[in-house]
C-alpha cells in the first residue's frame, strides 16, 4: 500500500502520519518545525547511471518525524532510524527489478526498534533528554539526516552522541551485530565489551563514525555516534 516508502512520495507521507501518530501515542514533544514534521526540499542531482531519470530541475519534498523527550536535563542524546525505502527500486535496488521494494528489513525494523525505546525511555535516564528522529531520504543519500544537522531544531552543542538504527531484523545464529562509530567516543569500546558480554551478543566493531547511514551526518557534525 505504501508502495516502497520512496522519498517525496504518497506513500513516504502516509508513512510519516503513521511515525507521527505512534509518537503522539507516547507522549512525546514536537519538535520538528511544523508539529512533529520537519519539512525537506532536495534538488536531486544527475546520475548519469540511473535507469530512471529523475527531474533535476525540480526539488522534491519530503519529510523528518522528530519528537522530544524533555527531562529538563543539559544534555541530549539523539535517536535516529530512517523510515523511507526504495519504492519500486531503479537504481538503488540490488535486484535490478521494477518492483515494489517493501524494506521490512530496511528499514521498518529500525523504526520499530526506535518507537519501542521512545515508550521505554519515558522517565528514565533522566539525565538527558532525548530525541528521536525517524529521517526520510536516507536512501537517496541521508538527505533527511544532512537537512537536519544544517538546520536542528535544538542546540547541537547540548548533544551527547547520537544513536542510530538501520536494518536490525535480521540477526540470526549466523550473523553478528554490526555496530559502527565504535572509535567515535573513548568510551564505547569498554560499554559495548559490557554488553556483548552481560547479554552473550557476538559484534563485529567497526571504529570509524563514516558509513552509509544517517549516523554519518552527525559524526561529521563531530558528534560521538553509534
Amino acid at each position: 500500500k505504501l508502495e516502497g516508502r520512496e522519498f517525496g512520495t504518497e506513500g513516504e507521507l502516509m508513512a510519516a502520519k503513521y511515525v507521527a501518530k505512534r509518537f503522539k501515542q507516547i507522549g512525546l514533544e514536537p519538535k520538528g518545525t511544523d508539529g512533529f514534521y520537519q519539512e525537506l526540499s532536495v534538488k536531486p542531482k544527475y546520475n548519469p547511471h540511473a535507469k530512471v531519470q529523475l527531474d533535476t530541475s525540480k526539488a522534491i519534498v519530503g519529510r523528518n518525524v522528530i519528537g522530544y523527550i524533555d527531562n529538563k536535563a543539559a544534555t541530549t542524546v539523539v535517536i535516529g532510524a530512517h523510515f523511507d525505502h526504495l519504492g519500486y527500486g531503479d537504481e538503488g535496488s540490488l535486484s535490478g527489478e521494477h518492483a515494489i521494494h517493501n524494506g521490512a528489513d530496511d528499514n521498518a525494523s529500525g523504526v520499530t526498534v526506535l518507537l519501542q525505546v521512545a515508550e521505554w525511555l519515558k522517565g528514565k535516564y533522566t539525565h538527558n533528554n532525548y530525541l528521536i528522529i525517524a529521517f526520510s531520504g536516507e536512501e537517496k543519500g541521508l538527505w533527511g539526516s544532512n537537512w537536519f544537522v544544517k538546520h536542528p531544531t535544538i542546540d547541537l552543542s547540548g548533544v551527547n552522541y547520537m544513536l542510530n538504527m538501520d536494518m536490525v531484523g535480521r540477526l540470526d545464529t549466523e550473523r553478528k551485530l554490526a555496530v559502527y562509530g565504535t572509535g567515535t567516543s573513548p568510551t564505547w569500546d569498554t560499554i559495548l565489551e559490557d554488553i556483548a558480554k552481560k547479554n552473550n551478543v557476538n559484534m563485529i566493531e567497526k571504529p570509524s563514525g563514516v558509513g552509509p547511514s544517517d549516523h554519518n551526518s552527525f559524526y561529521l557534525a563531530d558528534e560521538p555516534v553509534l
